[in-house]
């Protein structure tokens, strides 16, 4: 198999985001409203070009926004010294191939690149298994603090990777 990602694919990008945000609203495990999930929300000058399609040899499978400055989430975090994960989303028909170490290895590589030594996310602290999820691959779970986002309130858990 052969892996790459592409940032040039907006439509793409927002098509497979979509598709992961219903089936979680199909199972009951609701993370994002799916009206929320447009180009209008989710290109701006911090996510430009950081919008990122990965592929298994020419079939999209998962999408991740990796960008290096977040007024919203990381008011307090100097630009380019951290990169800042969103909107991981893996398409289930493609979910148990160990995509998730893919993606980060993609994100840890393209910090490495940019002199940069860690990762930041946060989730909604409200799920303890996509917490624990995000724990057992590295991550340390650093504070909680309510957010608000396309007009929705949420308790978020922040999470950094240090590498």
């Amino acid at each position: 198999m052969h892996y790459s990602f592409r940032n040039d694919q907006p439509d793409r990008f927002l098509a497979i985001l979509r598709e992961v945000g219903q089936w979680l609203v199909d199972t009951n495990q609701t993370l994002w409203s799916i009206d929320t999930l447009t180009a209008d929300n989710l290109m701006n000058a911090y996510t430009e070009g950081n919008c990122y399609v990965l592929y298994i040899d020419d079939i999209p499978a998962a999408t991740v926004i990796l960008q290096w400055k977040d007024p919203l989430f990381w008011p307090d975090v100097p630009d380019n010294t951290s990169g800042f994960i969103h909107k991981l989303a893996i398409r289930r028909s493609l979910a148990k191939q160990n995509l998730f170490d893919t993606i980060m290895d993609f994100c840890r590589n393209e910090c490495l690149r940019r002199g940069i030594n860690q990762l930041q996310l946060e989730t909604d602290a409200t799920r303890p298994k996509l917490m624990q999820f995000y724990e057992r691959h590295g991550f340390t779970p650093t504070y909680q603090r309510n957010i608000q986002e396309f007009g929705q309130s949420f308790r978020c858990q922040y999470y950094v990777l240090e590498f």
